[in-house]
């Protein structure tokens, strides 16, 4: 459907702006441990009230998963 894919697209451009903030911001403070942690948090509190602990952990895992496959490094 029409309404998923227009969703999808604003999911990512959201996802790829975000990560460009953070990537500069990290860059810029080199403090990319401490912009990590900041970011990790935002998203672990959030999708845990949203979606629940179960799903929150699943989509860290994901993530996980992801950067593992894919030597993102």
């Amino acid at each position: 459907p029409k309404r998923f894919d227009h969703e999808k697209e604003k999911y990512l451009q959201i996802r790829d702006k975000i990560e460009s903030l953070l990537v500069k911001y990290a860059s810029d403070s080199q403090h990319l441990w401490a912009v990590s942690l900041a970011a990790g948090r935002f998203s672990a509190m959030n999708l845990e009230r949203m979606d629940g602990k179960q799903k929150a952990l699943e989509f860290f895992e994901c993530c996980i998963d992801t950067q593992n496959q894919k030597k993102i490094r």
